[in-house]
């Protein structure tokens, strides 16, 4: 399908309350913000060139960049699963507001290598050679669902190189952080029992990326008859539902190791210490979200001294909708 031939998707700021009850609202880009990018900044660049930065070891990171081509840079990593092509979505909206997203393909994901001992306290060294391949002093990271950890990792370990961390619908840590009782029962499959099985996630994963294979569409709807009515509404949205099970696709091209290692991570104890992040950091959480458990992206929220943003009524996929909310604070913190 084309989606050219598909009416714009309306991205309008999101209302919510915050954890004291008050109202969050998005504010508009500040008249500064307005006019000091110069016409070089806003250039944007080419959305659909891959590029990749050799690592040691003989590695490399594949990587996709969208907005701006002499804005601020963002390191923004998707989800579980999920690919470089993440947020080509926001491509147009970043060029306008000065920002450079680059979204690499994370360990195992796409075109990117796995690393020999992969934690998450070692993912920040990884996106520290990327910055540096790139001539990055300063960067603002932002991660999306199961990017979540890992962009937390990199706030920590990089310490004042990170302006500022963004974290949409974050996986939080789990591990000796809440009680198995304050997890769905799905969520203690997830995280307690499926990655001690051997060859159960990547199992699961197989059987999802050959349905994308044969049925992308249907491969998405199936995947969240389980979230709650708000992201299957979302879902129904062919602009939002394509884009995704492309990056999907895009993402376990390449094989399964990807989700294998993220829910490999995610169940243990976090080898990073949260609270060493000196970023300004925000993170933004739907009510109605089943896809990460909400105690513990409150727990994240927490540890690294996030300000909070719980969104009343949204699930899991809002930011689909909504990504001007996140673009227009990572703008400010320019």
């Amino acid at each position: 399908m084309d989606l050219r031939s598909l009416p714009p998707l309306q991205v309008g700021p999101v209302r919510g309350r915050n954890r004291c009850g008050a109202h969050v609202v998005a504010r508009p880009m500040s008249a500064h913000f307005q006019h000091v990018q110069s016409a070089a900044a806003q250039r944007p660049v080419d959305p659909s060139a891959d590029r990749w930065v050799g690592l040691g070891e003989g590695r490399s990171i594949c990587y996709r960049e969208f907005g701006a081509a002499g804005g601020f840079p963002v390191i923004a990593l998707h989800g579980t699963p999920g690919s470089r092509l993440k947020f080509a979505a926001t491509h147009g909206s970043a060029a306008g507001l000065g920002l450079r997203l680059i979204s690499p393909d994370r360990w195992g994901y796409g075109g990117s290598d796995m690393a020999d001992d992969p934690t998450l306290a070692g993912y920040a060294f990884d996106i520290e050679q990327l910055a540096d391949g790139l001539g990055l002093d300063t960067f603002s990271v932002a991660g999306i669902s199961g990017g979540g950890p890992f962009a937390a990792a990199v706030a920590a370990g990089l310490g004042s190189r990170v302006r500022g961390l963004a974290l949409i619908s974050p996986m939080g840590p789990i591990a000796g952080a809440v009680s198995l009782g304050e997890l769905r029962p799905f969520h203690r499959f997830c995280f307690n029992v499926l990655p001690r099985l051997p060859g159960g996630v990547a199992s699961v994963f197989g059987l999802y990326r050959a349905a994308l294979a044969v049925a992308p569409g249907a491969a998405i709807m199936m995947s969240a008859q389980r979230a709650a009515a708000v992201d299957r509404a979302t879902l129904r949205d062919r602009r939002i539902r394509i884009p995704l099970s492309e990056a999907f696709r895009a993402g376990l091209a390449g094989g399964l190791q990807g989700p294998v290692l993220d829910l490999q991570l995610f169940s243990k104890p976090w080898d990073i210490q949260l609270g060493h992040s000196t970023a300004a950091s925000r993170l933004w959480i739907g009510s109605e979200d089943r896809n990460v458990p909400l105690a513990c992206a409150l727990q994240l929220a927490a540890a690294v001294g996030a300000e909070l943003t719980l969104l009343e009524g949204e699930g899991h996929f809002w930011f689909s909708r909504h990504f001007g909310e996140v673009l227009h604070w990572l703008a400010q913190g320019q």
